[in-house]
């Protein structure tokens, strides 16, 4: 395997393995919540596991920051390698746990450690994957790489409500809330360790080696917020909406069960969702090399806009399934989803890139990520069930409004920026 098809491999395959193991909790939650959260506590409901699950987004930042410091000062793939080895041990931690009746209130703190751990390796682990397929390619390829790792994330959520819904269908409601949820855990840390070892024949990025080592910042991320504030704003804005985007569809399975009171499919519902995202996210991805990255940015856009709130309308009023009215969301996010890493790589120089996009990156997840499913469990437990249409909508229109003033980079050399 050649180096240029070797490198797309790993770094599709390794975020993929990545967030398969950091979505698994939200898809577990109930059966989380009934062994580390029992009513018999007085912790006794779904909130709780919402709150771990967002304190792994607040992790991601700072080991976003930890992890890209030492990458823009030493090189990229030696903290590319490390966040993997995290994940892995952290996500193996999760599946060994006792739960609160063996071991009370140690339990939920364990738990919570090992999701800071995880939310800590990811946020260094996809700004990682994203500038270091970035400077290994070509420019007018840098879509189609970032795009294959965007669509690997993705298909980490196919992976996870995948392997949810299996372990319901093959062993039971029951047995899945007794001990079967820890089986995806497990597997997933096993198989993290696999991509470990695929790394591991990568070298350093050309463009980072090339780089004048004099430049390069003592604190990075101080150079950032002092030179690169306004680029910061729009890469924040631009991850804000998949972000938003990804929590609302985690959200989407209790909406209809606790909400609109339809049937639990809940596992293939998720499974359907985030297939047709992965492959809308690379089709768009590989069209911004020819006709850059702000065209899709702005129509996804104007798309949310005009079509969300109305087609969550529109599900709430039985006049669309939940397929058909989360498409519209699905294919306008396609279009952001696809060119939202490129453009960030695209915002920063070398010596402040990794840091930029992490930045970037983590906190648009921290923040708007991993808070969403409880703001609109919030929202919804208090009358306003038009919330997952119409919190897309404004942070869309951020967005738009932002692009106005914003140079296309997509034809530039990395080295040039």
């Amino acid at each position: 395997m050649n180096l240029t098809l070797r490198l797309r491999v790993v770094t599709t395959l390794s975020a993929t393995l990545e967030f398969y193991d950091f979505t698994l909790l939200i898809f577990l939650a109930n059966a989380i919540s009934l062994n580390f959260f029992p009513v018999a506590s007085g912790m006794g409901n779904i909130m709780p596991v919402l709150m771990v699950f967002f304190a792994g987004y607040l992790a991601r930042f700072i080991g976003g920051l930890i992890y890209s410091h030492g990458g823009d000062k030493h090189g990229r793939k030696p903290y590319y390698m490390n966040s993997m080895i995290l994940m892995s041990l952290s996500t193996l931690g999760i599946a060994l746990i006792p739960g609160h009746d063996t071991i009370g209130y140690i339990a939920p703190l364990l738990l919570l450690f090992f999701r800071l751990l995880q939310g800590a390796s990811l946020g260094g682990e996809v700004p990682g994957s994203v500038v270091y397929a970035s400077e290994y390619s070509r420019e007018n390829k840098r879509g189609l790489v970032t795009g294959l790792i965007v669509s690997g994330l993705t298909f980490g959520n196919i992976l996870a409500s995948g392997a949810v819904w299996f372990i319901h269908t093959w062993f039971g409601e029951q047995a899945v809330n007794a001990w079967a949820w820890r089986i995806p855990f497990a597997l997933g840390s096993v198989i993290g360790l696999i991509s470990l070892w695929l790394r591991h024949s990568l070298a350093e990025t050309p463009v980072f080696e090339s780089s004048d080592h004099s430049r390069r910042e003592t604190i990075p991320v101080i150079s950032l917020l002092k030179n690169y504030r306004s680029q910061l704003l729009r890469g924040v804005s631009l991850a804000a909406a998949p972000a938003v985007t990804i929590s609302v569809l985690f959200f989407m399975p209790r909406f209809q069960q606790e909400y609109i009171h339809q049937p639990p499919s809940r596992f293939m519902g998720s499974f359907v969702f985030f297939t047709i995202l992965a492959s809308l996210s690379f089709i768009f991805a590989v069209l911004s090399d020819r006709i850059g990255r702000l065209p899709l940015i702005r129509y996804g856009s104007i798309m949310i806009i005009a079509t969300v709130p109305a087609s969550i309308f529109f599900l709430l009023h039985g006049i669309l399934n939940p397929v058909m009215a989360m498409l519209p969301l699905l294919i306008a996010q396609g279009m952001i989803n696809g060119v939202y890493e490129a453009s960030m790589v695209e915002l920063f120089p070398t010596g402040a890139r990794y840091s930029g996009v992490a930045f970037c990156h983590n906190l648009a997840f921290c923040i708007f990520g991993g808070a969403t499913p409880m703001l609109l469990e919030w929202l919804c437990n208090h009358g306003w069930l038009l919330s997952p249409g119409l919190w897309p909508a404004m942070v869309s229109f951020v967005l738009m409004g932002l692009s106005l003033h914003w140079k296309d980079r997509y034809q530039d050399k990395l080295t040039e920026i």
